[in-house]
């Protein structure tokens, strides 16, 4: 009977630890990497792409529009976070919307890691804030969706300059631009003709909208995950609607492909039900 229990606890434990390996190696795999381009340096952060969809797939449009070129750190407390994101620079603008909180176990206010500001639950927009501390009391009221791995000690010196009494820096902090890390050498990037591919809604949660330039010949469109795996394949020629409703949610690629099928653009979005 003791052997049978010592058994089946040795196979509850294989099972978590195999599950619980598969959700890291999603992570790992799924990630969006996003340079900050600042007035007191560079510094990297890698989103949680397959963990919060919803609030990665906002951050990467509105980085894919320039929203946050300009854009100033408004709040920063030494020992407890940088924040920014409000293009009016008090601390109570945003992008025009506010998108739902979504929350992950695997997730948590610790040092370096990127969490959506808000106002109250489901108020998210556009600020966001850097924990220069392990900040766990947060959790869960605050979503993290990404982290610093590239020169914190830029976001450690952004955290030291002088404020008011209104926690602003003195001297504006600037995010002259931010962008997407491309891991394409821009080299070869512009020897490959490529098309303007816009899709909407993005995260999308029953369908995609995929549209190019008028001018641009005709082309096949496929939509993948991560893994490859194709869900849609058409021809497109100007507009193409993509049904989503029944996939996972996650991050998938829409791929455009010229007639002889050379890849010419490719489109991260986020499916979010």
């Amino acid at each position: 009977m003791i052997e049978d229990k010592l058994k089946l606890m040795k196979k509850i434990l294989l099972i978590t630890l195999f599950s619980l390996g598969i959700l890291i190696e999603l992570k790992v795999n799924a990630q969006t990497d996003i340079i900050f381009y600042t007035t007191m340096g560079t510094f990297e952060v890698e989103l949680y792409d397959t963990l919060q969809p919803i609030t990665t797939g906002n951050f990467i449009s509105l980085v894919e529009e320039e929203f946050y070129d300009g854009i100033i750190f408004h709040r920063v407390v030494e020992d407890f976070v940088i924040q920014g994101g409000d293009p009016y620079g008090t601390g109570f603008g945003g992008p025009g919307y506010t998108i739902e909180d979504e929350f992950d176990t695997l997730t948590s206010n610790v040092q370096k890691a990127l969490g959506m500001a808000n106002s109250g639950p489901n108020t998210g927009g556009s600020q966001f804030y850097i924990n220069m501390v392990d900040n766990i009391y947060l959790d869960p009221n605050y979503p993290v969706f990404g982290i610093v791995t590239d020169s914190f000690e830029v976001v450690q010196a952004i955290s030291e300059v002088p404020v008011n009494a209104a926690d602003k820096p003195l001297t504006p902090v600037v995010m002259d631009s931010v962008r997407i890390k491309s891991d394409i050498p821009s080299s070869i990037i512009e020897n490959i003709p490529t098309i303007t591919i816009h899709v909407s809604p993005n995260p999308a949660a029953t369908e995609i909208s995929v549209s190019i330039p008028e001018n641009s010949l005709p082309h096949r469109i496929r939509l993948i995950n991560n893994s490859g795996q194709q869900f849609y394949e058409g021809e497109i020629i100007t507009s193409n609607i993509i049904p989503v409703s029944h996939l996972q949610s996650g991050t998938y690629f829409i791929v455009v492909y010229n007639d002889k099928g050379n890849i010419i653009a490719v489109k991260k979005t986020i499916v979010s039900h």
